[in-house]
């Protein structure tokens, strides 16, 4: 009975520094945006990443994936769900707030049930519809208020630089962050039809190929002044903590306790991304972020699979 118990604390332990790296992840991507600008910092995040990455999958022996059917599936999962999204993700946190982006994000498991449905035809229950359409509001009440220059969902202050987008265009970065958040669901569906590999070893060859998309994209967008130092710990945690080393800890508690548990993380992330962005940034929680996450998470609570289904993470 101790050794369970035992157990359960070092996962439960696990789950907790899984929703603070992810939580973080908004915060270091905000931060490095702050030093060099959206588009570099998200470019610098996925290059970084792929490093540390590789050199994890080499060091450890797992290595990267084998044959022309892994690496097409590679190519696909490293330009469309991991070089896009984190790409665009830090720009659009100098327009809109880290737990606007959070909130955003964390419907993903739900969007993954609709792509399956459309792409691979998984069946989904009347009780998932009804989760996603509750899940879907949310979002939509969220970007509009967001658009129409909500404070409660915009950056802070201490993120605007340069030429801002006229408040007729607020829009944009809302839907490129919800774009942003479809490309990673893309990346669940694309999990469940590809062959099955280590999923480290996926990620790693993943971002590899991603490069040929990040590193065009830092080429044209090279920063105008080189970061500070402590602008450097922002850049290179993005990549290493907040990429490199939270697909590693995703990875490792999904063999150790299965999808399920694993993706009660994202019910709490958006909680521990508002709490460290309105101590760390100076950001406000609006009433209708709040509103939009008690939408959102009714949608995961009611759309959750049952005893013994998988759950999309």
């Amino acid at each position: 009975m101790a050794s369970i118990a035992n157990r359960k604390i070092v996962s439960i332990a696990m789950l907790l520094t899984l929703t603070l790296i992810f939580s973080s992840s908004f915060l270091f991507a905000s931060l490095s945006a702050a030093e060099i600008g959206g588009i570099p910092a998200g470019a610098s995040r996925v290059i970084i990443a792929s490093m540390f990455l590789w050199i994890v999958v080499t060091v450890s022996g797992v290595g990267l994936v084998k044959g022309p059917v892994l690496w097409r599936y590679a190519a696909l999962y490293g330009v469309v769900c991991m070089s896009i999204p984190n790409i665009l993700l830090p720009w659009t946190l100098t327009y809109i707030s880290n737990t606007t982006a959070a909130i955003y994000f964390s419907a993903i498991p739900l969007e993954v049930l609709v792509l399956a449905r459309i792409f691979i035809k998984t069946p989904i229950s009347f009780r998932k519809w009804i989760g996603f359409v509750a899940a879907t509001t949310g979002l939509v009440l969220l970007a509009l208020a967001g658009s129409k220059g909500d404070a409660g969902a915009s950056a802070s202050s201490l993120l605007h630089q340069g030429s801002r987008l006229d408040d007729s265009l607020l829009w944009i970065p809302h839907l490129l962050c919800i774009f942003a958040a479809l490309c990673l669901a893309t990346g669940g569906v694309l999990f469940q039809i590809m062959p099955p590999t280590s999923p480290i070893s996926m990620t790693a060859s993943a971002l590899l190929l991603g490069n040929f998309m990040a590193l065009p994209v830092f080429a044209f967008n090279l920063p105008t002044a080189l970061p500070s130092l402590i602008g450097w710990v922002w850049i290179l945690g993005s990549g290493v903590i907040s990429m490199g080393c939270g697909m590693m800890l995703r990875g490792a508690l999904i063999r150790r306790e299965g999808a399920i548990f694993t993706s009660t993380n994202g019910y709490i992330v958006p909680i521990f991304t508002s709490a460290v962005a309105v101590l760390a940034l100076g950001e406000t929680v609006s009433t209708m972020a709040v509103l939009s996450y008690v939408l959102v998470l009714s949608g995961l609570l009611i759309s959750r699979a049952k005893r013994g289904e998988p759950a999309p993470v």
